[in-house]
């Protein structure tokens, strides 16, 4: 589907949903995302058979071209987008005019808000997932959208749940909740570091799983190696078993061309704010049809409050961010997970090949093999403490990076973690290897 048709089909879709001046204003504001990033479709459609993933991947002057859409801080080389993108300067423009209109008679402006932005971004976001907008709620972030999953979820005694020492700490921190309120039991998993295989990471799961497990929860990429799941065989495992699967997609979500339900789980959490590119303050989750009315939403809703949109009430929020949302999402269709995938995964070989040559000792949390990791890069240097060099880099270099140290759960992670954006440069590589002390 091209960017015009997607933002005509969010606007249309809105129908029994909202009323014909949310909808009208909602269409002008699709409409002005879209024409923002008509530049970038001409290049892509000017470019032909370049277009394609793995060709532009290596076109700077593309990718040029998507870089002048934000107003990013040019002290600074950010090589930390693992934790959240920067918003373009579209999406940050429309959340200050969203922001002064509802500040401005905030108890009028507030419930406008949160119709026209909620009943507009929900079909939108759910495009991108390939989901109906009826099968997602829109959270703060991922940690609030997996969080739901795993505290509401009905569990006993001696149920047993599939996990890793390397997924997110915040779903670690609320499975030991679980645990000591609940008693279930935790079966832990521990990847080799790094991962010689698909075939090696889902023996690890499919030997966890028993008659007992009742979840599995699979991060799709790791936030602290990049290391890719194979989720759909550890989600197979799990229901042969009758167990059920929350996918943590943080790291995946804009840079892995599926659709969700292609992936075999039950749940799926995500923020919007990493590859997708929006404001901070979005996530999404997903429940696959059937299993919602047995999940306890995290803050209890109004009685008449049904379906996914239970998962939503937090009672009074900044509703107006999710407008800011249209921008970044417009820019993603025209963009395209497969084309951002490949970018990353370009920028990732070109890092490892340059490190390889100037610094062989240095040791990677995930195989060379592209398919088998993504967007993040996590390095060892021997003989240098991540933290110390991550602060030298910061004030001395100004390189902001991301130490993977200091991790309990998972010490043998003694690494650096660098995460490119798809329009940072191999010259920004180099600097950064340079800045290494090469």
């Amino acid at each position: 589907m091209d960017r015009r048709r997607f933002a005509i089909r969010a606007a249309s879709s809105l129908g029994a949903l909202a009323t014909a001046s949310a909808v009208t204003a909602l269409a002008d504001r699709l409409r002005i995302a879209a024409v923002a990033n008509d530049d970038v479709d001409r290049e892509i459609a000017a470019l032909g058979e370049a277009a394609s993933p793995d060709r532009l991947a290596e076109n700077e002057m593309f990718w040029a071209r998507v870089r002048g859409a934000y107003d990013l801080n040019p002290d600074i080389l950010n090589l930390d987008h693992g934790w959240t993108n920067p918003a373009m300067r579209a999406a940050v423009d429309e959340l200050a005019r969203s922001a002064r209109r509802l500040e401005s008679l905030p108890a009028e402006e507030l419930g406008r808000s949160f119709f026209e932005s909620r009943t507009g971004v929900r079909p939108a976001l759910a495009d991108v997932l390939g989901v109906p907008p009826e099968e997602i709620a829109l959270v703060r972030n991922a940690t609030e959208a997996l969080n739901t999953v795993l505290l509401g979820l009905p569990l006993a005694a001696g149920d047993e749940i599939v996990c890793s020492a390397h997924d997110y700490f915040a779903m670690l921190d609320a499975l030991e909740q679980r645990r000591a309120r609940d008693g279930v039991v935790l079966r832990m998993i521990r990847p080799p570091l790094p991962a010689p295989s698909f075939e090696a990471l889902a023996n690890l799961y499919e030997a966890a799983v028993s008659p007992r497990t009742r979840l599995v929860l699979v991060t799709h990429v790791s936030n602290l190696t990049g290391q890719l799941l194979p989720v759909r065989r550890i989600a197979a495992a799990a229901h042969r078993v009758g167990a059920e699967v929350v996918v943590d997609g943080a790291q995946a979500l804009g840079v892995q061309d599926e659709a969700i339900p292609a992936l075999d789980c039950d749940y799926y959490g995500a923020s919007a704010h990493k590859w997708l590119g929006t404001p901070v303050g979005l996530g999404v989750l997903w429940v696959r049809p059937g299993h919602a009315a047995k999940l306890w939403p995290l803050v209890p809703p109004p009685p008449d409050v049904t379906g996914m949109r239970r998962f939503e009430w937090i009672g009074t929020a900044p509703a107006y961010l999710e407008a800011a949302a249209f921008p970044a999402l417009s820019l993603h269709r025209s963009l395209g997970a497969a084309r951002k995938g490949a970018r990353l995964r370009y920028l990732s070989a070109y890092l490892r090949r340059r490190l390889n040559g100037a610094l062989p000792s240095t040791r990677f949390s995930t195989v060379a093999d592209p398919a088998m990791s993504i967007g993040i890069t996590t390095i060892e240097l021997p003989g240098v403490p991540s933290e110390g060099l991550q602060k030298r880099l910061r004030e001395r270099d100004k390189i902001l990076t991301q130490s993977m140290a200091a991790n309990g759960r998972a010490p043998e992670i003694q690494g650096l973690r660098i995460t490119p954006n798809v329009y940072t440069t191999p010259a920004e590589l180099d600097r950064f290897i340079a800045a290494l002390g090469v």
